[in-house]
């Protein structure tokens, strides 16, 4: 790596990013503005044949559907495939189904729908690789199918051809893709093939960069050349009109944007069409070239997230009510909210995991069946928990981290006592599984929180999973200055200061007034938290935006 630019790097994130595998030969790339690394489509199994199959279904003029998922990744993997296939004929629609009443993946009466439609060719994105009913009863129809997805899978696969870097046999080096990351993958694929006009594959670098955010795919090796070319193209003007439109109204700034806006700001309102009821409206917005329809999408975006985040709140709350009786049941807790609205238990359940740490099942009851949908910890695969009992679910699916199912009422409270005796197992064979995770990548003292630092931290963008931003201990300190803002339980604003007068400011955004109960009672504290700037008009200054705030002496030297 150039040592000129090396030595605008703090030494602090310099040992950071060692300590995270990346050596002194990956620097370069890992810091480039402009990263190189990409791996060729064809490395992809089955992607040739899949390709092949896809073109000759376009030469024939047979009727293309692009079948996505209802969430971010799917949403922007159905609206990259419209417009690369688009490019190539006009017969071609897509059908996305209702998270509530069909749920996840293939559906046995969504492909009579296509096929009453016309529908002659299925593409899936982002879902299908367990398919193997649905896709052998397509193919009955005589509807060919070319399953694209990036979801774990098992032993029971799709009926003919799937391209999915976590299949079994395949050899693609980097297992991370989001499913509109394979998505983009097929549509290089097919532009080694067939002419794509420049202009519709520059603009599906910002749809693949916003599902591949959305769907917290690592942001490591091939991905984070993806994000930072996507984000480049979105800073210097945005294609995608509609998605430049959405920046705009959600207060964001399309030449300045980053990955965590998009997670926080602009992924919660296209996720929120899906939760709601209409995930096509995400689609529509990415589609629509005219002003009209794209203010009306927009404007629809953001209303589903309000209604989504009143609803949230409500079954959270209620939810909150029954976690203790379930803690005493085992720690593998299934939470039964019903009357409220399917959409949003997904986030519930993974509010419920980040209040008691612990792998959580939202179940609502729908007629003789229930839906389930559930958020785990780091340390327990869901996937692998609920594969085991397979056979009991009417559909299943998802990854290490969340899953989604549905099952029979009398089957239901089965599996949540075995689920609660597995936990108990494993928690026997491994005491720390819960254990509170108080890491953090190096400590620093309040002077050493300067803009040098904050600037190096900036270098490590884009940040997510498996590339987080650090976390720094601030140990031993004392506190001044406290002072709570608007609500008095959750926020406030602080100092920390070392013994020699240094200090820096610290802002906190949840349990303020437990964080302050401590602060009282020990004086000096241990601060877990992350280091940001803060630009505001011609002012700009550090601050630490806290995680934790413990009594002094927890963290260990």
């Amino acid at each position: 790596m150039d040592q000129g630019r090396t030595r605008t790097i703090s030494d602090i994130i310099l040992k950071i990013i060692e300590s995270r595998g990346i050596g002194e030969n990956g620097l370069e790339e890992f810091f480039s503005p402009k990263p190189q690394l990409a791996y060729d489509p064809f490395l992809l199994a089955n992607m040739r044949e899949g390709v092949d199959l896809l073109l000759r279904a376009i030469d024939a003029g047979r009727k293309i559907v692009i079948y996505g998922d209802y969430d971010v990744d799917g949403i922007t993997s159905t609206s990259l495939m419209m417009k690369v296939i688009g490019s190539l004929t006009d017969k071609v629609s897509y059908y996305i189904p209702s998270r509530l009443d069909e749920g996840y993946g293939l559906h046995r009466e969504a492909i009579d729908r296509i096929s009453e439609d016309g529908g002659e060719f299925i593409v899936t994105v982002d879902c299908g690789s367990v398919s193997r009913e649905e896709t052998e009863y397509a193919h009955s129809l005589g509807i060919e199918t070319l399953v694209t997805d990036h979801h774990n899978v098992s032993e029971v696969r799709a009926a003919g051809l799937i391209i999915n870097p976590r299949l079994e046999e395949d050899t693609y080096p980097f297992k991370g893709l989001a499913g509109v990351g394979v998505a983009y993958k097929v549509a290089l694929a097919i532009s080694r093939i067939r002419p794509i006009p420049k202009p519709v594959m520059a603009e599906i670098l910002e749809l693949v960069t916003i599902g591949t955010i959305a769907d917290i795919m690592p942001m490591l090796d091939e991905n984070r050349t993806i994000v930072k070319c996507g984000l480049r193209s979105i800073h210097l003007g945005c294609r995608n009109r509609g998605l430049r439109r959405l920046i705009d109204l959600s207060g964001l700034d399309y030449k300045t944007i980053r990955a965590s806006d998009i997670s926080f700001g602009i992924a919660p309102k296209i996720n929120a069409s899906g939760r709601m009821g209409d995930a096509s409206v995400g689609v529509k917005l990415f589609l629509a070239e005219d002003d009209k329809t794209i203010e009306s999408c927009c404007r629809s975006l953001i209303e589903a997230n309000q209604e989504r985040r009143r609803l949230q709140d409500d079954a959270y709350a209620r939810g909150l009510t029954m976690v203790d009786e379930e803690m005493n049941k085992g720690d593998f807790v299934t939470v039964e909210i019903n009357d409220s609205h399917e959409g949003v238990l997904g986030i519930v359940a993974g509010k419920l995991r980040e209040k008691i740490n612990r792998p959580v099942v939202v179940i609502s009851r729908n007629g003789a069946f229930y839906k389930g949908t559930g958020r785990s910890i780091a340390s327990v695969d869901l996937f692998r928990m609920l594969d085991k009992y397979r056979d009991r679910f009417i559909s299943f699916g998802g990854h290490s981290a969340a899953c989604g199912f549905t099952i029979e009422e009398d089957k239901a409270q089965q599996l949540r006592n075995d689920l609660n005796k597995d936990m108990a197992e494993m928690l026997r064979k491994d005491e720390t599984l819960f254990d509170v995770d108080l890491s953090y990548d190096a400590a620093v003292s309040p002077e050493q929180v300067n803009l040098d630092l904050a600037e190096s931290i900036e270098m490590l963008e884009p940040c997510g999973k498996d590339n987080e931003l650090p976390v720094f201990a601030l140990r031993d300190v004392r506190v001044g200055s406290w002072r709570f803002l608007k609500n008095e339980d959750k926020m406030a604003k602080f100092l920390v200061l070392s013994d020699d007068g240094a200090s820096t400011e610290c802002l906190l955004f949840r349990d303020a007034a437990q964080a302050y109960d401590v602060v009282s009672e020990y004086g000096r504290v241990d601060i877990l938290g992350s280091v940001e700037i803060n630009r505001w008009r011609d002012e700009t200054k550090v601050q630490v935006i806290v995680q934790q705030v413990l009594p002094g002496g927890t963290l260990d030297e």
